[in-house]
């Protein structure tokens, strides 16, 4: 099972998100933005869910001084929606710390968990 660190704002509506859109799938930690980041980086978590006004300022900042730059992105902005091509590009360029605004919650956290999933399901051949 995978697992997640949430921090920032809306932590607990983002839970529920997860767990609403792949039941069973992660173990969801609320966790303020260093210890979430912290568990990341020494391999105690897979992923990190940050949210703010903004999707990268205090959403990410942790994150990227602690895990480093190049694992972290915004998947939602004020005013712009996450996209599902975006989020699969993400993943597949390895990032694992995600941002995003409190606006976008219900819109942005079941794209990202559906292309997180399907990352973890094997490829039939």
């Amino acid at each position: 099972m995978k697992k997640i660190g949430i921090a920032g704002l809306q932590r607990e509506q983002i839970k529920a998100e997860i767990e609403k859109s792949a039941p069973g799938i992660f173990e969801c930690y609320i966790l303020n933005d260093m210890e979430a980041s912290m568990k990341v980086k020494s391999g105690q978590l897979d992923y990190y869910i940050g949210c703010c006004n903004t999707g990268a300022g205090a959403a990410l900042s942790m994150a990227i001084a602690i895990i480093g730059f190049g694992q972290c992105c915004t998947i939602a902005k004020p005013a712009i929606q996450a996209k599902p091509d975006e989020i699969v590009k993400f993943i597949g360029e390895g990032k694992i710390a995600f941002g995003l605004s409190v606006e976008h919650v219900e819109h942005a956290i079941p794209l990202l968990i559906i292309q997180l999933v399907s990352q973890l399901q094997p490829v039939n051949q």
